[in-house]
């Protein structure tokens, strides 16, 4: 997973790819599987201490936890797994509502 570390590299990742609304997909067929974050910790897809700010195609979402976003690429139709792509410390971003264009 790649650490990020300035807000214009966040913003540059953030639009890679076409961002679209949180709602637009569940995660609810996940059940408890995790994802490596930031922080150092594994965190549930479904965890309720998590947010899902964003999603991209094909399921990629971007999580935020009390300290960090993760985006994440879930992989698999029978066995499922989570693949960290980058993160980034919560402090190190400003506004990201701005940048998400909801």
């Amino acid at each position: 997973m790649r650490e990020l570390s300035n807000n214009e590299e966040f913003s540059f990742e953030l639009h890679k790819e076409k961002i679209i609304p949180p709602e637009k997909i569940s995660t609810k067929g996940y059940g408890n599987l995790q994802f490596e974050c930031g922080c150092g910790e594994l965190h549930g897809v479904n965890d309720h201490e998590i947010e899902i700010l964003a999603c991209y195609f094909p399921v990629k979402i971007l999580f935020k936890c009390s300290s960090h976003y993760t985006k994440v690429h879930l992989k698999g139709f029978f066995k499922r797994k989570c693949l960290s792509l980058w993160t980034i410390k919560t402090d190190h971003v400003q506004d990201i509502t701005q940048d998400l264009n909801f």
